[in-house]
Order: C-alpha cells, then structure tokens, then sequence
C-alpha cells in the first residue's frame, strides 16, 4: 500500500516569506497633520521590475496604483507576485506599510498527481492527499479564489499544497501534512488560486475538520 512518504508530483511548499522592503518614504501632509487614513489590509497583485524594485499595485477592484516612488524592493524579479498587504489609500495614492507572499498557483487535473510507490508512478485520485484544515473564510475577487485557513501544527516540518481540478469547474484544495507535525495550535495560512478563464460559476471544495466543504461562486 502506498504510505503518506511517497513522493506528490505538483505538491507545493507553502513558505510565506516576507518580501524584504527597504527604503524610506517620505510622510504624508495627512500624517503631519494627525489625519491617519483608515489601513487596508486585503489580497492584491504586486509587479516587481528586473532590479527588484515595486513598480505597480493592482488591487482586486482593477485599481492600480504607482508605488515606484516608495522605493520599495523585494527579493523577486520581474515577476508578478499574488500577495496579502496592509496599506493606505489617501488623495489617489497607495502607500503600502506591509507586504507578504501568498501561494498562488493554477490548478492542476487530477490525474496529474501521482505517487510512487516500488519505483512505480500511480495515478489514483484517492491517493491525492487531504488533510483536513479549519477553513476561516473563502471568497472571490479579482480572478481569484481565496482562502483562509487555519493550519494545525507543532511547526515540524512543511506542510505542502496544490490546487486541482477534478472536474470542468470544480476545483479543491490538496493539502498534505509532514508525518512528524503534530496538531498543537492554529497557524493562519493565505492561499489564492487563479480562477482560468471562462469559469463563470466555479466551485472550490476544502476537506475541513468539520467535513467537506463546497462553495459555488
């Protein structure tokens, strides 16, 4: 029998990893003033240039603003990032005061996983693992599904994700837990699943502690 130690193609390591922002920016005449503008905290899109410098934010409305100013950098290049900020919003411009990394990945069919057992590759959709997490909230914006969870954890070990497709517009989160972590307390744990085009109605399925769950967007 196939044991949790076989190998997963396509299980991703969830490691949410601050993006180093350095620089200094400069303070707001509504900050001088003692007028704080009210802070954000939600999912957006970060474009980060070749030398590693924030270009763009595109918030999940379709706003997007000119952060190149705030002299921000991260450790990625060239690339668009799927991340969980905190910022403000004050006369038409964005100023970010944290920024973090979300896994975002596109789903996979089902029968692109596999295990390997004897040196032999399985395809078996049972095999697929599915530990169970608390699920927070889950909801849609900006082309995305989005997840809140809450991982049970000693911190033993990475725990690894993927999104798969099981069937035409029904997708689910794999989740498999490292056999030396123990459930000791909650972790909170962003992911967010592009949603392929011509999806109108999808639906995302999450195997919780309380049973399976299923939403339909």
């Amino acid at each position: 029998m196939p044991t949790r130690s076989a190998i997963m193609k396509l299980l991703f390591n969830s490691l949410l990893l601050m993006l180093c922002l350095v620089g200094c920016v400069p303070g707001d005449d509504d900050e001088k003033d003692g007028n704080y503008p009210p802070l954000c905290t939600d999912m957006l899109c970060v474009a980060i240039a070749e030398d590693g410098t924030l270009n763009t934010v595109l918030l999940d409305n379709g706003e997007q603003y000119d952060v190149s100013a705030q002299k921000l950098t991260s450790d990625a290049r060239d690339t668009i990032l799927r991340c969980r900020a905190a910022y403000t919003l004050s006369e038409g411009r964005l100023k970010l005061h944290s920024i973090v990394h979300v896994f975002s990945d596109k789903a996979y069919p089902a029968d692109a996983f596999y295990m390997v057992v004897d040196g032999v590759a399985i395809h078996d959709t049972r095999f697929i693992p599915r530990d169970p997490v608390k699920l927070i909230s889950m909801w849609k914006s900006g082309g995305y599904i989005n997840l809140h969870l809450g991982i049970m954890t000693t911190g033993n070990g990475v725990h690894s994700y993927a999104f798969c497709r099981d069937s035409e517009g029904a997708y689910s989160l794999v989740h498999q837990r490292p056999q030396e972590d123990a459930e000791s307390y909650t972790e909170h744990l962003y992911l967010s699943m592009p949603i392929p085009q011509g999806e109108e109605h999808p639906s995302f399925t999450v195997y919780t502690y309380d049973g399976i769950y299923t939403k339909t967007f």
